[in-house]
């Protein structure tokens, strides 16, 4: 349950600040991707320092707790004045860029902070509150509520330009506002049982070693190694698909209103949702490695798509082309929503029961390094392209028309290395071989 808010506060900006800075507060298309990947930076690395200090810590509170009790208010307070520069600065005024450019920047880089400083603590607790057993009943329910969070943070963020009320400057409206207040309040309810109820497993001690020792026993691992080549390259292409969402819709497929928004933005949802339960089954039957290679292999195939959809959208209706099209992407993307808790508690497990230490906030954590400059290198480009598509012909409607083109052969790159990594453990196997010392 405590993923719900800060899930959906991080939906609905990863899906509306690229757009709404560019267009509502005018901020130049480049400084907008410089601006992103420096806040990737900065909350790969957090996710880095916050899993080893949080596998260290030993308080009375445990080793996640504190984490979670600091964080959340600064997720808050952050995400708030992320959209509302006006109340600070012209944000119509072009003499301003830079100190605009300055204020999205800071408070970007520390929402992420805050973020990371707050679930790669809270995610670690996974291997430590269940066991085998129990953990995809218990993923289950965290990915049920972070659908939740995605499905109405999506929604919110599909509509967040929509919020805006004509300047100059152009700021949120009064109901925006409003939404964006009651969701904050939802964060701080919705973490209180994190903060106050969870307890750890006893016996669980904090691991006295150092970061770079800790480090390189998970840079040894191949697996995880592997899995994190996979997720980088998926990733690549999956941040340039969210942020790109809310200006495709906008500008390229013509829908530019709540109404005409909505079956698009829930075909994609609901299909996130209803296939994340249909993958469940699926893994069941096909394993974790083939499910997901199926599902790269779907993204890779449709991605392309937003090059000519307006022309489908022509002949066919634009809200009947974009539901089409948002389906088989949302199906494709819920399978790595699925397996991103799964896999990295899997790898903690198997090294526990191998070396009988709980390290997975290293796990939880270094991911995040390597994850995030994947990401980051592609707000670049998304941003390069934005702007090289403004200096070409004037506008951004090429840049948001040939994104799908561009990041999809990156799906390709993630499925062929998928290929040479074992992500479906067989954990009886490994206990009878270790505790028997065969």
């Amino acid at each position: 349950m405590g993923r719900f808010g800060p899930a959906f506060l991080m939906t609905m900006i990863t899906m509306a600040v690229f757009y709404v800075y560019g267009t509502s507060f005018q901020l130049n298309w480049f400084l907008n991707g410089i601006s992103l990947a420096t806040s990737y930076v900065v909350i790969g690395l957090t996710h880095w320092f916050t899993g080893y200090y949080s596998d260290r810590m030993e308080s009375r509170w445990g080793r996640r707790r504190p984490f979670v009790i600091i964080g959340t208010p600064g997720i808050i307070i952050t995400a708030f004045l992320l959209f509302v520069p006006n109340w600070f600065l012209d944000t119509a005024n072009p003499a301003l860029e830079l100190v605009l450019f300055t204020y999205y920047i800071v408070f970007l880089c520390l929402f992420k902070f805050f973020y990371a400083f707050t679930m790669t603590a809270h995610q670690a607790w996974l291997p430590e509150i269940t066991d085998d057993a129990e953990r995809p009943l218990v993923s289950g329910f965290m990915n049920t509520f972070n659908f939740a969070a995605d499905s109405a943070g999506g929604i919110l963020g599909f509509m967040t330009p929509l919020l805006f009320v004509a300047g100059p400057p152009e700021q949120l409206s009064e109901t925006g506002l409003n939404l964006l207040l009651l969701f904050c309040i939802i964060t701080i309810i919705f973490m209180l049982p994190s903060m106050v109820v969870i307890r750890a497993k006893p016996g669980i001690k904090p691991i006295e070693r150092s970061l770079r020792e800790e480090t390189r026993v998970a840079v040894r691992n191949r697996t995880f190694i592997g899995w994190t080549l996979v997720v980088g390259f998926l990733s690549f292409t999956l941040i340039a698909i969210t942020q790109s969402l809310v200006g495709f819709l906008q500008e390229v497929m013509l829908l530019d209103s709540i109404g005409a928004l909505a079956p698009a933005a829930l075909a994609m949802l609901g299909s996130t949702i209803v296939f994340f339960y249909l993958w469940l089954t699926g893994i069941k039957r096909l394993g974790k490695k083939k499910s997901l290679i199926i599902g790269l292999v779907l993204l890779a195939v449709f991605t392309p798509l937003s090059a000519v959809l307006r022309n489908i959208g022509a002949a066919i209706g634009y809200t009947l082309a974009a539901v089409l099209f948002f389906v088989p992407i949302g199906a494709g993307m819920s399978i790595y929503y699925l397996m991103s808790y799964v896999v990295p508690a899997d790898i903690a497990q198997v090294d526990e029961i191998i070396t009988g230490e709980s390290r997975s906030g290293i796990y939880t954590g270094f991911i995040g390094v390597p994850l995030n400059m994947f990401q980051a290198a592609s707000s670049v480009l998304l941003g390069g392209l934005m702007q090289l598509s403004v200096i070409m012909t004037g506008g951004e409607l090429s840049g948001l028309m040939w994104w799908g083109p561009v990041f999809a052969p990156f799906l390709l790159i993630a499925a062929f290395i998928l290929r040479y990594v074992d992500i479906d453990p067989d954990f009886e196997a490994l206990k009878q071989q270790h505790n028997h010392g065969e």
